[in-house]
């Protein structure tokens, strides 16, 4: 067994266990009665959400610049699934996928312009999910949604969420990937490794840096498109709502959705976010002043579209079939750091 598994046999233990206790103490009955009333429109949210995915895989499209018409748009949506597909099943804060996502497009793109474009839209999501919690926290508030010690709480995670992303921007743009890999060689463990590392990785960060100077107005696209997909969460929230029974208004859906991600992010360390996502929508729900069983229906539909979409990932990824030879017609590593010409769409 390979030390990756077993550091996520653990995890999945724990969110297994977690998952079984809430299913336990919320009643599965109680929890099967509310998902019998959504029925066979499950399915047309699944598929709905695969415009939510579309925008998601345009915000990362921009970042491409001119090399944009190296990749089409379909196959860019299955690299993208195949990616998340990875994210999803690996506790790593959704990280894992990402190099991947770059590696697959190693027959049209360089693999540092690749790993460029992966790492700033991976900071164009973050920036793009803390606006859009910060709007649905600003609804709970003012429309008083939650009770005043969940409010508050949401709020202190809020906060320290939005101040790691800002570190994390601070220290993408004065080079992030050299800094850690010339950090990790003062240890004094496996120092030319990671020395070695350390001097490739800084051309990745000049790379990086050269978007920032003159890819702005890409930048911002790709955000606005990032809003839209997690917007278009808070529109799943507003259906499924509905087809539960809740009397919803569009503020609510809003707030649960930007408190649910909120929740989801602080069990990162479990793969699939097992239990976790569920045991935070029945806090959100409660808080709300709705039934413990309804928010644990409204996890289980959320993760029944999860896992179709992420199922779809891994066909995407045995298709690409990632250990292939790379493509001898692959393109040189050009000399610009940073492309000018406008994206297609």
């Amino acid at each position: 067994m390979s030390l990756g598994v077993r550091k996520n046999i653990l995890p999945f233990l724990l969110g297994l266990a977690l998952f079984a206790g809430l299913l336990y103490w919320v009643r599965a009955s109680s929890v099967m009665g509310y998902i019998a009333r959504v029925g066979p429109w499950i399915a047309a949210v699944i598929l709905g959400y695969g415009l939510v995915q579309l925008s998601f895989v345009l915000a990362w499209r921009v970042l491409l610049g001119a090399d944009v018409k190296a990749v089409g748009l379909w196959e860019l949506f299955r690299i993208y699934l195949a990616g998340d597909a990875v994210n999803y099943t690996v506790a790593s804060g959704n990280l894992a996928g990402e190099p991947l996502k770059a590696h697959l497009l190693r027959d049209r793109l360089p693999m540092v312009e690749g790993l460029s474009s992966v790492t700033i839209n991976k900071l164009s999501e973050a920036v793009s999910m803390i606006a859009f919690q910060g709007f649905g926290v600003a609804l709970a508030f003012a429309c008083h949604l939650m009770t005043p010690w969940m409010a508050w709480g949401t709020l202190a995670v809020f906060a320290c969420m939005s101040t790691g992303i800002a570190l994390f921007f601070w220290r993408q743009k004065k080079g992030l990937f050299g800094w850690i890999f010339f950090g990790l060689s003062r240890i004094g463990i496996a120092r030319a490794f990671f020395e070695r590392l350390g001097s490739k990785a800084q051309r990745l960060d000049a790379q990086i840096s050269g978007f920032y100077e003159a890819g702005g107005p890409r930048f911002f696209l790709s955000l606005f498109f990032n809003f839209l997909g997690w917007c278009g969460g808070a529109v799943e929230a507003y259906f499924l709502l509905k087809l539960l029974g809740v009397h919803a208004s569009v503020p609510m859906a809003f707030a649960i959705e930007a408190v649910s991600i909120l929740a989801n992010n602080l069990f990162f360390f479990l793969p699939a976010r097992l239990g976790g996502s569920e045991g935070g929508k029945v806090l959100v729900f409660l808080s709300m002043g709705m039934s413990s069983a309804m928010g644990f229906a409204f996890g289980l539909l959320r993760r029944a579209r999860e896992v179709f979409y992420v199922a779809l990932g891994f066909v995407f990824l045995i298709q690409l079939n990632p250990f292939r030879q790379r493509d001898s017609r692959q393109m040189q590593e050009p000399a610009s750091a940073c492309p000018t010409e406008s994206p297609v769409l």
